[in-house]
This record gives C-alpha cells, sequence and structure tokens, in this order.
C-alpha cells in the first residue's frame, strides 16, 4: 500500500521535476523532432536483409531499441 494519495510519489519533495526528469523530457523532444525533420525514403540494411522504408520510421526503431537497450543496461541486478 502507499503512503501516499493516491498511489504514487512525488517527483521531489517540493513536487517539482527533478533536473534528471526535465533532462529526459527535452532528449525525449529533440529526438522527436528530430524524427519528424527526417521523412524521406531511405534503404535500410540489417543483418541479412535490405529494405526501403521512411526515415522517421527507422529512426524510432532506433530509438526505441536504444531506449530498451538502456533500460536493460540501467537495471539493478539481484542476486538469487
Amino acid at each position: 500500500m502507499s503512503d501516499y494519495p493516491g498511489g504514487a510519489a512525488p517527483a521531489t519533495k517540493s513536487g517539482r521535476l527533478s533536473g534528471r526528469a526535465i533532462g529526459g523530457i527535452v532528449i525525449a523532444a529533440l529526438v522527436v523532432i528530430f524524427i519528424v525533420i527526417n521523412r524521406e525514403q531511405v534503404s535500410v540494411s540489417f543483418v541479412f536483409f535490405t529494405t526501403t522504408m521512411a526515415l522517421w520510421i527507422a529512426l524510432a526503431i532506433a530509438a526505441v531499441g536504444g531506449l530498451f537497450a538502456g533500460f536493460l543496461i540501467g537495471r539493478k541486478r539481484y542476486k538469487a
């Protein structure tokens, strides 16, 4: 059970966003802007196949892959 009404703890004691959260929001906004600007068709090669797709899709796939990899690398490891 949570000690906070509504179930979630505030971002900081003062209720403001932390510097880490603000940095993450700024980086995410820059990635979205970069993806939106780059909309032309490109040839994408990956291991055993090559395909043509919009550059923004390839960039979005790379961004999601990087986010997932960062999540896996940043997880705390517990001994069983």
